[in-house]
């Protein structure tokens, strides 16, 4: 996992979806939720602003419903990696995610004898917010980069990215990468002794 001083949150410059899912990652053998209060998640949406959006205070609320669109999209990765059936509660839980934040267009409507215009129901922050993430999972799953979906090789690393080289088996070469070269150097110099 990549160290950064300049946040707590691996962004590795990959989808929002995969930034999303690598909210929860791997740390000394024992899996951490970066998105654990609405601070955490104030300060992600923050570090994600060009691409998100969101204005305003964050509640537990949008925590939970944040979290729990993330454990759907990580079980429709790991689904989309594996080549195996998704399940119904993953896709049904980004799907609501989906609709409920769709952006609707206006309406006509009819009395018994007018016309009138129908405006589209009101969304709240959370619910366009989700439909931001929740569209970003369903074009990286349904787009050309879910062939070349990886999780790290590390194994003491979770994170996930999008394979852009073939070889590419660590999401960070300069972290994950290097322990394992150190960890190879010295498993051969022990040996050697």
């Amino acid at each position: 996992m990549p160290a950064s001083t300049t946040n707590r949150f691996p962004l590795l410059g990959e989808p929002i979806a995969l930034d999303l899912a690598n909210t929860r990652v791997r740390r000394q053998g024992e899996t951490v939720d970066l998105l654990d209060t609405p601070a955490a998640l104030a300060a992600w949406l923050r570090y994600e602003h060009a691409r998100l959006p969101w204005a305003g205070t964050v509640t537990g609320g949008d925590v939970t419903a944040v979290r729990e669109l993330r454990d759907a999209v990580v079980v429709l990765l790991d689904a989309a990696q594996q080549h195996t059936r998704a399940p119904a509660s993953a896709l049904h839980s980004l799907n609501a995610a989906l609709a409920d934040g769709r952006a609707t267009s206006l309406q006509l409507g009819w009395t018994d004898t007018q016309p009138h215009l129908v405006a589209p129901r009101a969304h709240t922050r959370r619910s366009v917010l989700l439909h931001a993430l929740a569209a970003d999972a369903i074009a990286l799953l349904t787009g050309p980069d879910a062939k070349r979906l990886r999780q790290c090789a590390h194994p003491d690393c979770i994170l996930r990215f999008v394979a852009t080289n073939p070889r590419r088996r660590w999401c960070c070469d300069a972290t994950c990468g290097n322990r394992a070269r150190v960890a190879r150097h010295y498993l051969r110099h022990r040996e050697a002794h």
